[in-house]
């Protein structure tokens, strides 16, 4: 396994894009920020992400709702060329906070997803993978009293090819993602495709005046709200919604169910 960032703040930006393909999109980025290869074999990334959810869909409701202060927490696998490392998973904990989002992760052994989700302690073997990962046993702590208190469980898998590109700042990340597909978890006969590309630009500070250009001149269609998250869960549980339904009444706009109260309380304490 490879070690990358563990610890993230940023505040993110995203689009959809109708009217350029995906080859269109990156012919234009490289000529204002570089391709970020991680293998050099494999311009191209494909991300395999396997969302936490409870039976209630309790997490997709607090997204609805608007929350302002909300989380989630997913298990991540990056491959190339079609294929997949198994070794290299990472467990995240990604909170919004008033439009900045916040993440933590830590690399992760794909067979004991399980036993860690079922409450066995794993810290041993996490402490392998991770070492001098700042915060890691806090992290391991915070992500594994949240899946309790939440009665979280795998519900959702979704697949896509991602190019990323990034200054040499590292405060400008830009990704595009194309081929983004849903299913629910572990049923692989149930595919839902996203016919769309997302366009996301992460930034640590105010944009340049190149990048303000580039979302004209790619007609980006800026989205006040948008989630791969939330477009499969409604595509794979609640079709009847349609893909990009986030703006009926589904979840309750007032009442903050208990467990998740107790959920932001431990956040606050620990990331904000």
């Amino acid at each position: 396994m490879s070690k990358k960032t563990t610890a993230f703040k940023r505040v993110e930006n995203k689009f959809v894009v109708l009217e350029y393909t995906f080859d269109d999109i990156l012919k234009t980025l490289v000529r204002y920020i570089p391709l970020d290869i991680f293998n050099e074999n494999a311009p191209y990334t494909n991300i395999k992400t396997i969302y936490m959810e409870d039976e209630k869909f309790t997490i997709f409701q607090e997204y609805l709702s608007k929350r302002r202060f909300r989380f989630k927490i997913r298990f991540r696998n990056y491959g190339y060329n079609g294929t997949f490392n198994e070794d290299d998973f990472w467990a995240e904990l990604k909170v919004k906070y008033r439009s900045v989002c916040f993440k933590k992760r830590f690399l992760f052994p794909r067979n004991l997803i399980t036993p860690f989700v079922e409450g066995e302690d794993i810290f041993d073997e996490i402490k392998k993978l991770n070492e001098n990962t700042k915060g890691l046993k806090k992290t391991y702590k915070l992500m594994k009293k949240l899946i309790k208190l939440n009665d979280l469980k795998p519900k959702l898998i979704t697949t896509y090819e991602r190019a990323a590109f990034q200054n040499k700042q590292k405060n400008i990340r830009i990704t595009v993602d194309k081929n983004i597909a849903h299913r629910p978890y572990p049923e692989p006969s149930k595919q839902k495709t996203l016919n769309a590309i997302v366009f996301e630009s992460k930034l640590k500070k105010d944009a340049p005046s190149w990048y303000q250009n580039l979302e004209n001149k790619l007609s980006l269609l800026p989205q006040k709200r948008f989630s791969k998250y939330a477009t499969g869960i409604n595509s794979v549980y609640f079709p009847a919604r349609g893909i990009y339904n986030f703006y009926t009444n589904y979840a309750e706009t007032k009442i903050v169910p208990k467990n998740i109260e107790k959920s932001l309380i431990l956040l606050k304490k620990a990331i904000i």
